[in-house]
C-alpha cells in the first residue's frame, strides 16, 4: 500500500502502455466503447518520420470500418505491380515483369504504402473524434504489481503501476532535440518535412511536463511497448527465437537517378545482395539495403555492430547495386540500420488480465511489409474485447480467444519472412526473381488478410472442422466462421446508394445479425423472413425482443447486438416497408432508420457494385441465409433463417444477458 501522501493514486479499467499502431488501435476501442481508460508512452512526441509504411488490403478495409479510409486514399501511394530487375551476365539488369496480384478483386482495396506517422495521426484523430481519450506522452511505467488471487474476481483491480512523468530532457533524447533556428522543436524534424496537422502536433507535444509519480490500479493492462517490452518482462514471458548475421540498411529518399522503376515497387539482384524498391507518398522512396559485407562485428558477440553503419555507406551500396544506372540524393528523410531476427513470444496473455501486442511478442524483417498490419491487427483485436468485457456487455471468456487467435498468425509471418528474406542475402541464382514471386503467390491469402484461420472457440462456431488453412468452406457458403466476411458493395434501399460492407459494418464495438432475405418477391419467402422477424422480435421468455436480452453499451449504443437485412431482389421491385418493422425501427424524433435494409443489385453508374454479393458468399439468392458478424467483422456463425435458436446459444455464450425483471 502506498504510503506517500505526496503520490497520486487512481483507478481505472483499461491501461494501454506504448502509443504505436497496436497501442492506438486498442484506444480506439476503448473509445469508441466508452472505457475507462489512459494510454501513456515514454517518447516525448508521436512518430513523425520513417519507421513502417506498407498497409496490406485487411488493414484498409479496416479502416474503412473505422471512418478513415478516404485519408489514406488521399495521401499514401498504391502498389499493385512488382519489377524483378536481374544481371543479364553482361554487366547490364533486365527487368522482369510487371507482375500483378491474381487476387485484386477480392478486396475492395489495393497495398498501399504511407508512412507511420500518417497512419498514427489518423489513429488520434479517430480517437479525438469519439472520446477526450488523449496519448499521455513523456510517461514511463516503473513498478508494476500484481495480485493474481484477484484474477478471477472481474470487478478487482489487481494490477498496480507506477507511472513517472519524464523530464523533457528524458523524453526527448539530445540526438533528437533541437539545436536551435524557427524551423525545428524537440523532435529534431524539419518543418518542411510535416504536414500541417503534425507540425501543429509536434508544437504542442514537445515542451517540457511537470515531472510527477502516480500509482494506477487496473482491471486489465495492454502491452503495446515494443520489442523490448517492459511489460512483458514484468510477466516474465519470454522472447524466443534467433538473429541472423544479415545487417541491412533502410532509407528514406527523394531519389535522383536515371533507373526506370525507381518509382514502381521491386527488387534490384546483385551478386552480393538484393535491394528492395518502394515508392512512397510525396516523391520519397524507399530503399531496404543489404550491407552485411561491412567490417562492422562487435568483438567476441558475434552479431554486427549497428552504429558502425553509415548513410554513405548505405547509400555506395545502392551505387554499386543498381549499377550501370546511376543513383543520388539530396533530401534523406529518415534511414536506420538493423539486424534481422525471429522472435516469438510463446504466449501473448497472462490470466487474462494483461495483454501483449505487436513487436511485444513477434518481431521479424520489416521487408515482408507486414509488421504495422498484423501489430495493428493485433490491437484491433484484443482491443474490442478488452473493451466489451470492461464495459459488462461481454462475458470474459472471450479474452481467452485472444492468443489462440493471433499466435498462430504470428507464427505464419514469422515463417513467410523466414522464406522472404533469405531471397535478399548473397547469391547470383539467376532463377531469384521466380523465386520471389512464388513466396509470395504462396503465402498471398495470408499476407493480404484475405485468410486468418481463426479456428473455433466460443466467437467463432463451427459446424465441420474448417478450422486449418488448408480446409474447405462450410458446405454450400463462402460466410466461413473464423473469417472476415468477403466485402461487396451493395446499395441502400431506402435511396439506391452504394456503399462498402467494410463501411457498412462499422467498427463501433456492436455485433451484427445479418439477415441475408433472399428474394422478397416468391410469398414463400416473404413468409420465411416474416417468420425471422417475429422470432428476433418476441427473444426469449419474458423479453420483447432479442435485442432486450442483452446489456447495452451505456451510452454509446442501447444494445451490443445491431440488425441488417441484405435481399437479393432488384432494387426498384421491392419496397422499404416490404421489411418487417425489426428492419427499420421508428423513432419519434427522428424517423424511420434508413440504414439497416440493403439490396444485392447491380448499379448502372457504380462498376463495384454489380450485384453478384450473393454468388460471392456462396449464398442462395433466393432461400437466403443468417450470420453473426463480430465487432471486427469476422463471421461468428452462420445460419438458415429458421435457425435462430441456435443463433441465440452462440449469442448467450458471449454477451452478457440483462438481469430478469418481474
Amino acid at each position: 500500500m502506498n504510503t506517500d501522501k505526496n503520490i497520486l493514486e487512481s483507478e481505472i479499467d483499461v491501461l494501454i502502455i506504448g502509443a504505436g499502431p497496436s497501442g492506438l488501435m486498442a484506444a480506439y476501442w476503448m473509445a469508441r466503447c466508452g472505457v475507462n481508460a489512459r494510454i501513456v508512452d515514454k517518447r516525448g512526441t508521436k512518430v513523425f518520420t520513417g519507421q513502417a509504411d506498407g498497409l496490406r488490403c485487411r488493414t484498409l478495409e479496416i479502416f474503412d470500418s473505422m471512418g478513415f479510409q478516404h485519408r489514406v486514399l488521399q495521401e499514401g501511394h498504391v502498389a499493385v505491380e512488382a519489377n524483378f530487375w536481374v544481371p543479364d551476365g553482361r554487366g547490364n539488369l533486365t527487368r522482369q515483369g510487371p507482375h500483378c496480384s491474381r487476387k485484386v478483386n477480392e478486396s475492395p482495396f489495393r497495398n498501399m504504402l504511407l508512412n507511420q506517422g500518417r497512419i498514427e495521426r489518423f489513429l488520434l484523430d479517430s480517437i479525438r473524434e469519439h472520446s477526450d481519450l488523449q496519448v499521455e506522452r513523456g510517461v514511463i511505467a516503473e513498478a508494476f504489481e500484481y495480485d493474481s488471487a484477484k484474477a478471477s474476481d472481474p470487478d478487482a483491480h489487481p494490477i498496480a503501476v507506477t507511472l513517472r512523468t519524464l523530464s523533457d530532457e528524458e523524453a526527448n533524447p539530445s540526438s533528437l532535440r533541437a539545436e536551435g533556428g524557427p524551423h525545428k522543436v524537440a523532435s529534431g524534424v524539419a518543418r518542411g518535412s510535416l504536414l500541417q496537422d503534425d507540425w501543429e502536433e509536434l508544437l504542442s507535444k514537445s515542451r517540457a511536463k511537470e515531472t510527477r509519480t502516480e500509482i494506477v490500479r487496473c482491471k486489465y493492462v495492454i502491452g503495446c511497448d515494443g520489442a523490448h517490452s517492459w511489460t512483458r518482462k514484468q510477466v516474465n514471458i519470454p522472447l524466443e527465437g534467433s538473429s541472423t548475421d544479415h545487417l541491412w540498411g533502410v532509407i528514406d529518399v527523394v531519389p535522383i537517378t536515371n533507373f526506370p522503376d525507381i518509382r514502381r515497387l521491386g527488387t534490384v539482384t546483385h551478386p552480393t545482395g538484393t535491394i528492395l524498391i518502394i515508392p512512397r507518398e510525396r516523391n520519397m522512396v524507399r530503399l531496404y539495403v543489404p550491407v552485411q559485407a561491412v567490417e562492422a562485428n562487435v568483438p567476441g558477440e558475434g552479431r554486427h555492430d549497428r552504429s558502425k553503419i553509415t548513410l554513405e555507406m548505405i547509400k555506395h551500396r545502392v551505387q554499386v547495386i543498381l549499377a550501370p544506372f546511376t543513383f543520388d540524393y539530396k533530401i534523406c528523410d529518415w534511414w536506420a540500420a538493423y539486424q534481422i531476427g525471429q522472435r516469438i513470444a510463446p504466449t501473448f496473455s497472462k490470466d487474462n488480465r494483461v495483454f501483449l501486442a505487436g513487436d511485444a511478442v513477434h518481431t521479424h524483417s520489416p521487408k515482408v511489409g507486414l509488421g504495422m498490419n498484423m501489430s495493428m491487427q493485433d490491437g484491433y483485436n484484443i482491443g474490442w474485447k478488452v473493451a466489451l468485457v470492461a464495459k459488462g456487455v461481454a462475458q470474459s471468456l472471450i479474452l481467452n480467444t485472444y492468443d489462440p487467435e493471433r499466435h498462430r498468425l504470428a507464427e505464419m509471418l514469422l515463417d513467410f519472412d523466414r522464406h522472404w528474406s533469405g531471397l535478399f542475402t548473397e547469391s547470383e541464382d539467376e532463377e531469384k526473381a521466380q523465386s520471389m514471386i512464388k513466396v509470395v503467390e504462396f503465402f498471398e491469402d495470408f499476407a493480404d488478410g484475405r485468410k486468418s484461420f481463426y479456428g473455433p472457440s466460443p466467437l467463432v462456431w463451427k459446424k465441420h472442422d474448417d478450422s486449418g488453412p488448408t480446409a474447405s468452406a462450410s458446405e454450400g457458403c463462402n460466410l466461413i466462421p473464423g473469417e472476415r466476411l468477403p466485402p461487396v458493395k451493395l446499395r441502400m434501399q431506402a435511396d439506391g446508394n452504394v456503399k462498402w460492407t467494410t463501411a457498412i459494418l462499422k467498427s463501433d464495438g456492436r455485433f451484427r445479425v445479418v439477415a441475408l432475405t433472399g428474394d422478397l418477391r416468391a410469398s414463400t419467402q416473404r413468409s420465411r423472413v416474416e417468420a425471422l422477424a417475429k422470432r428476433l422480435s418476441s427473444g426469449r421468455g419474458s423479453e420483447k425482443s432479442l435485442f432486450d436480452r442483452y446489456t447495452s453499451l451505456t451510452g454509446i449504443h442501447d444494445c451490443a447486438l445491431d440488425v441488417l437485412a441484405i435481399h437479393s431482389g432488384p432494387w426498384t421491385e421491392v419496397e422499404f416497408f416490404d421489411f418487417p418493422d425489426v428492419f427499420h425501427p421508428f423513432d419519434t424524433v427522428h424517423g424511420w432508420n434508413y440504414d439497416k435494409i440493403w439490396c444485392d443489385d447491380a448499379c448502372p453508374w457504380d462498376r463495384d457494385c454489380d450485384g453478384t454479393g450473393y454468388e460471392r458468399w456462396e449464398v442462395d439468392r433466393k432461400r437466403g441465409a443468417i450470420a453473426v458478424i463480430r465487432p471486427d467483422q469476422y463471421v461468428g456463425w452462420v445460419g438458415e433463417l429458421e435457425d435462430v435458436e441456435e443463433m441465440i446459444d452462440y449469442l448467450d455464450g458471449i454477451l452478457v444477458t440483462r438481469p430478469a425483471t418481474a
